[in-house]
């Protein structure tokens, strides 16, 4: 069996002013037309089980999940706090036979659905974009080169660095910031101006181009425990190469890619401390914390994330993300 790349990916369309639609990127790029297919299997994806905290020194049960909070949460640059999914997720998949690319969208709603996160129906424009490919560098050059704003807040001089491939599994992240009088604006540090984006319609199936606002100015209430803004994630690029997760199942990759999609991530090869999917090609971890699906604490932290203030401080957030999902394993 062999996977086959298509030639084009999506273009990315975006919600509408009023911001009611969702995303979907047509990457317009061509990449290898074959690659092995024993890098993943499909298998039944089983319900989570009980996760194994391992620890040599007895460390306790709320160090390890504070370890984890802080380990993988990476706050939206733009606003330094945590950003998450208000528009309904709409993952989209290519690299992968036809059949394969709707069994990961599918897990992807599935868990997303499982971590209370919301989820649009069933035909909508993908603001989550899923690519398998044996030439990720290729790829992420040309989005460089092409749409240097999907990845995601940053300064020319990162650039090239934020742009390397160099994980199995990678994330890249565009986030937008609401004020408390409900003004979005996309977080682009590049284009203070804003950024002009090709939306496709049922009434204009050629694209009308549409003009989105920069994250400078926002309003906030001055409250000491908050400034009243919120970050969510506007659109997700994930990239599997697919010569780094040669022999792992799909349905493992698949709950990685989920877990990527939705919680903002920078630790992509960091060991977490506890049993998670995370680790799934983390080199060097211990196997007992690895797992082959998400596990109960990976969805006791998406439950925590999915319910969290978001328009609290990146402390308050951490702190409530600790209680919950401390609370939803039933610790004490």
């Amino acid at each position: 069996m062999r996977y086959y790349q298509r030639d084009r990916w999506r273009r990315l369309l975006q919600r509408s002013p009023h911001w009611c639609g969702h995303l979907s990127l047509l990457m317009g790029l061509s990449l290898a037309s074959a690659v092995s297919a024993q890098s993943v299997s499909q298998v039944p994806h089983p319900a989570p089980t009980e996760s194994v905290i391992v620890s040599e020194t007895k460390t306790p049960l709320d160090k390890i999940q504070h370890d984890f909070i802080f380990s993988y949460t990476a706050p939206s640059p733009a606003s330094g706090k945590v950003a998450r999914w208000h528009a309904g997720v709409c993952p989209g998949v290519t690299g992968l036979p036809p059949s394969w690319d709707k069994s990961v969208t599918a897990r992807v709603r599935e868990v997303a659905s499982l971590a209370g996160a919301p989820v649009a129906p069933e035909k909508c424009r993908p603001n989550i974009d899923i690519i398998f490919t044996k030439s990720p560098q290729t790829l992420l050059d040309e989005v460089r080169a092409t749409k240097s704003w999907l990845l995601g807040y940053h300064d020319a001089a990162q650039e090239k660095q934020l742009s390397t491939v160099s994980h199995a599994v990678q994330a890249w992240y565009l986030t937008q910031t609401v004020d408390s009088r409900g003004g979005v604006f996309i977080d682009d540090k590049l284009h203070p101006e804003g950024i002009d984006i090709q939306v496709r319609t049922s009434s204009a199936p050629t694209g009308n181009t549409l003009q989105f606002p920069s994250a400078h100015v926002e309003y906030w209430n001055g409250s000491h425990l908050g400034d009243e803004r919120r970050s969510e994630l506007m659109h997700v690029l994930v990239v599997v190469d697919l010569a780094k997760v040669d022999g792992i199942q799909l349905s493992a990759v698949a709950d990685n890619v989920a877990m990527l999609s939705l919680a903002q991530t920078s630790a992509f090869d960091v060991c977490q401390p506890l049993t998670s999917i995370a680790n799934l090609t983390t080199p060097g971890c211990d196997a007992r914390l690895k797992t082959d699906k998400v596990s109960a604490s990976d969805l006791a932290y998406l439950h925590a994330f999915y319910s969290i203030d978001l328009r609290n401080s990146l402390t308050q957030q951490q702190g409530e993300l600790a209680f919950k999902m401390k609370k939803s394993l039933g610790a004490p």
